[in-house]
């Protein structure tokens, strides 16, 4: 680390993400633009943008796609030596945009998917202060196992956790599934980001009590419940109990697509917190400012709107 201090380790999905230029619906002839996403990679490059020395574990495909990916990572605010290149093909996923209800195709069967676990768990989460884990990689067809030892490495080690429950119901077979996947890697977490559609996946209430109702009895956490453009709600949790609330109001966005908002949320409350804000309000606007600047963009991460929200 440059300044000899831990930092924050992003470990999860890089996607190529392709959407119609010019947010028409797609018909033939259309033209389409592409970016790099992936929620770690998303969550990452904001973390990073906005102070944080972020490193990303994360594979890209041996294809034109990767290759590409790989030097637009390489070259942006995120140390991406632990960018592997996968020998599968990258996956794809298509924004069919507001006639397709905020739709998207995703090609990820056979590609490289995911992230390649570090050999030694204990060593790398050792080696820095946070790790952020990303729920749609918790399926054992992902990473699921690799995200629960780093998940018990890190608090073996000191190392704080956050987790983005990320719940997508076309990757679990239903509620019970991913309640016991998260229940295997919640009990680590310091910081949680979820959304109410990640409760809803869980088939729990989508309100902060809902998420408490799967954490262990005794736990210490920080939560953030967010919902689009309705009120972020934060709570600080101890020994299973609620001892703090805040909320935040999103500012009003013009909103080109969704797609990033609960990325860049995650990315600059870890930046934000391992920067010592500690505030549960002030944290959430945080949150709040990246999620509505990510939003008003096509492609989840957008450099200029970062270096905005920094200055501001």
């Amino acid at each position: 680390m440059s300044d000899g201090t831990r930092g924050i380790a992003v470990i999860g999905d890089t996607t190529v993400d392709v959407y119609p230029t010019g947010g028409e619906p797609i018909a033939p002839g259309s033209a389409f633009e592409w970016h790099v996403g992936g929620t770690a990679t998303n969550a990452a490059r904001w973390a990073a943008a906005l102070g944080g020395e972020v490193s990303l574990v994360t594979n890209v495909g041996n294809d034109v796609l990767g290759a590409a990916a790989a030097r637009h990572l390489a070259d942006g605010p995120v140390d991406a030596s632990r960018v592997a290149r996968v020998d599968a093909p990258s996956p794809l996923t298509l924004y069919t945009g507001p006639d397709g209800d905020e739709h998207w195709n995703a090609w990820v069967a056979g590609s490289c998917y995911g992230f390649t676990p570090p050999t030694d768990p204990a060593s790398f989460a050792a080696a820095h202060e946070w790790l952020l884990l990303e729920g749609v990689t918790l399926p054992a067809e992902v990473n699921g196992a690799a995200v629960r030892r780093l998940a018990a490495a890190a608090a073996e080690h000191g190392t704080r956790v956050a987790l983005d429950l990320n719940g997508r119901p076309n990757q679990w077979s239903g509620p019970d599934a991913y309640r016991d996947a998260l229940r295997a890697v919640l009990p680590h977490c310091d910081l949680l980001f979820a959304g109410t559609d990640d409760l809803a996946v869980a088939g729990a209430d989508p309100t902060p009590a809902g998420l408490l109702g799967l954490l262990p009895a005794d736990h210490d956490a920080t939560a953030f419940v967010t919902d689009g453009g309705e009120a972020t709600r934060a709570v600080g949790i101890v020994d299973g109990e609620v001892t703090e609330r805040a909320t935040a109001t999103p500012p009003s966005a013009a909103v080109a697509t969704a797609a990033g908002a609960g990325d860049a949320f995650a990315g600059a409350v870890l930046a934000a917190r391992r920067g010592g804000v500690s505030a549960l309000a002030e944290l959430a606007a945080i949150g709040n400012a990246a999620g509505a600047a990510a939003v008003e963009a096509v492609g989840a991460f957008d450099s200029d709107a970062a270096a905005a929200l920094r200055r501001g």
